[in-house]
């Protein structure tokens, strides 16, 4: 949690942190700040005083921070940028100088979206000027380890997210289930056939209604959808008996706390095979979410959903590494900032990492096997609660067939 970072600070003996916020929003900047500031510089040091340099355009935001706050211009910037030549060199000397004057030497982990060259030559020109601070390069990072749990707070805009995330998946089986069969494919209204961009269409716009952004929603099918991380094909008609894999992860708007939601859905009857793949999956689910308890080691988990599927014949990156038909990926991860963040529930045996109170993760078995038009995902979004107690935060319906009315 943000609260634990001065905590983090001094127990892994750094004398403060530093983000930056280069002309785009960070969440980095957002975590460490509260506040969304697209150019600035946060620094704080562990004993818990900070200073933020900011954009004049930004004096509204960054007066809502809470600590010491100045702006670009009151430092010179103009005229640090003419002398050095190069705008990393004339950032990581303001750095260095405003470092010495909170008294920040010895270790400082550096935060923000930056090019490599820019940040590394930013970096050597903060070491050039003052010779006492070293750069942190713990891993994982103080920040990460941070937002591993989640605040009260955090949670209530995750829930948020997730809310407007499950209104989406249902508005689009309600409208699959509106939908007028034609041969293999489906019309609505009268209208042409229904294509994949638009049920993506479909997807955004309830998104916007609950002040989310879609970004680049997973809506996949046949052969596609056997490929986890493929967005599908827009142009494509929906197709009858094929599983339709639709994978939606909405952020607030503008940047901040998102959701993560899949579920795999067949027009009309399902043929074995696909029926037969996903009773695979929905028993792996089952057994994750029914297994969870705060304390366990998250890739524990990972190991018994690879244990059910290897006993009915899948391939699993624990029996080849290399597999990219079967199960190929971790059981979930955490969700808050960003979609992909701490903790893994997978990964190799060096990771230790307990599930947590606090934590927000996702639980996503899937088979994948686009040789044979297949590909099938179940995932939900829970926390573990205070108490120890798992609550999912996307509840919506699992049933794999939409039978449509029209």
């Amino acid at each position: 949690m943000r609260r634990d970072l001065d905590h983090l600070m001094q127990e892994r003996g750094l004398s403060g942190l530093v983000v930056f916020a280069y002309d785009r929003y960070t969440p980095a900047m957002y975590y460490a700040t509260g506040q969304k500031l697209h150019y600035a510089i946060y620094m704080r040091a562990a004993d818990g005083r900070a200073h933020l340099i900011h954009d004049p355009m930004e004096r509204d935001q960054a007066a809502h921070v809470g600590c010491d706050h100045s702006t670009f211009p009151q430092h010179g910037l103009q005229a640090r940028l003419e002398k050095e030549g190069h705008p990393a060199r004339a950032f990581g000397g303001l750095i260095a100088d405003t470092c010495a004057a909170l008294g920040m030497t010895g270790r400082i982990p550096f935060f923000g979206e930056l090019p490599s060259g820019f940040a590394y030559e930013m970096l050597e020109h903060v070491r050039h000027v003052d010779a006492a601070i070293e750069i942190d390069r713990s891993h994982p990072d103080i920040l990460t380890a941070a937002r591993a749990t989640k605040s009260e707070d955090e949670l209530e805009r995750i829930r948020h997210a997730a809310k407007g995330t499950v209104a989406g998946i249902a508005r689009l089986r309600e409208h699959l289930q509106s939908l007028r069969k034609d041969g293999d494919h489906f019309r609505a209204n009268g209208s042409g056939w229904v294509r994949l961009g638009d049920l993506r269409r479909l997807l955004h716009t309830e998104f916007l209604a609950h002040g989310l952004e879609g970004g680049e929603s997973i809506v996949s099918q046949g052969r596609d959808a056997g490929v986890p991380h493929n967005r599908g094909n827009d142009d494509e008609p929906l197709q009858a008996g094929a599983p339709l894999l639709v994978d939606i992860f909405p952020g607030e708007v503008g940047g901040g706390y998102f959701s993560d939601l899949t579920r795999t859905f067949c027009m009309g009857k399902a043929p074995e095979p696909l029926r037969a793949l996903y009773g695979d999956v929905r028993d792996a689910f089952e057994l994750a979410m029914s297994t969870l308890k705060a304390g366990e080691p998250c890739r524990s988990y990972q190991e018994k959903v690879c244990e059910l599927f290897e006993q009915r014949g899948h391939a699993t990156l624990r029996t080849n590494e290399t597999a990219d038909e079967g199960y190929v990926h971790g059981l979930g991860h955490g969700v808050g900032l960003a979609v992909h963040e701490a903790p893994r529930l997978g990964g190799p045996p060096s990771n230790v990492q307990t599930l947590d109170p606090g934590m927000v993760v996702t639980i996503e078995p899937g088979l994948y096997y686009p040789s044979r038009g297949l590909g099938v995902r179940i995932e939900d979004l829970v926390v573990i609660g205070p108490d120890g107690r798992i609550e999912n935060l996307t509840p919506a319906p699992y049933e794999l067939e939409i039978e449509p009315r029209g």
